[in-house]
């Protein structure tokens, strides 16, 4: 009976979590993915700037990509008047990838609140995380194409009786080992602000934004590879 109790509580958990966007959520979900999409779709053809400040120039961005992004006004306001000024010239480059290279020099971050982009503190963007279920037993289920081992004949000066039979090795991963990929190789606080758990073969992450969309770089990589 405890057991029992105990699948059907796990069954539960993963029914709840299969679903972590709310109806509003979802809108809002909908949302980032669009601006995310279009930071990633427009090209800039050139961006030069010196001594400019920082807002002046993730505005230029916004404008070139038509989305808006939000300062966090305390986290700007923590950054040193000569921090903030933006010397650079780039050419012909993605306006997410300009954006990730602009806040990167002052140490600001990325985060989606409200339906809008918001450049915040590292903690901050950190705090603000999601949690989303990965099926990956596609990716760990074994598959039976019963592989015939590999037949080598011994050479005349050996002894031994008959053939050298190498069996093929069976290296599929396991959900353990897709987490210790995700733990090893996504730079995110694993074990406070970011989390992994392993539900009937599916994978529950609680991160923010940008490591989700690591983690799904990871498991396709380990998908096509399969």
């Amino acid at each position: 009976m405890t057991r029992a109790i105990r699948y059907a509580a796990v069954a539960l958990l993963v029914a709840l979590v299969s679903f972590p966007i709310f109806a509003g959520d979802k809108k809002d979900e909908a949302t980032y993915r669009k601006i995310e999409a279009q930071l990633n779709s427009t090209t800039i053809d050139t961006l030069a700037y010196e001594e400019a400040d920082v807002t002046d120039v993730v505005k230029d961005i916004a404008k070139k990509a038509r989305v808006t992004i939000v300062f966090d006004k305390k986290a700007l306001e923590d950054v040193d008047e000569d921090d903030r000024k933006i010397t650079l010239e780039l050419a012909d480059i993605k306006a997410m990838n300009a954006l990730d290279i602009v806040i990167d020099q002052i140490g600001l971050f990325k985060s989606y609140k409200n339906g809008v982009l918001y450049i915040t503190s590292e903690d901050k963007a950190k705090q603000s995380t999601i949690t989303k279920t990965y099926d990956v037993r596609d990716i760990t289920v074994k598959i039976q194409d019963f592989p015939a081992p590999e037949l080598r004949l011994k050479p005349a000066d050996d002894n031994t009786s008959g053939p050298i039979i190498d069996f093929p090795e069976d290296d599929d991963p396991t959900a353990d080992d897709i987490v210790e990929m995700i733990e090893d190789s996504i730079d995110a606080d694993w074990g406070d602000t970011a989390s992994v758990t392993i539900a009937m073969g599916q994978l529950i992450i609680r991160a923010p934004r940008n490591t989700h969309n690591d983690v799904a770089d990871l498991l396709d990589q380990l998908r096509s590879a399969k």
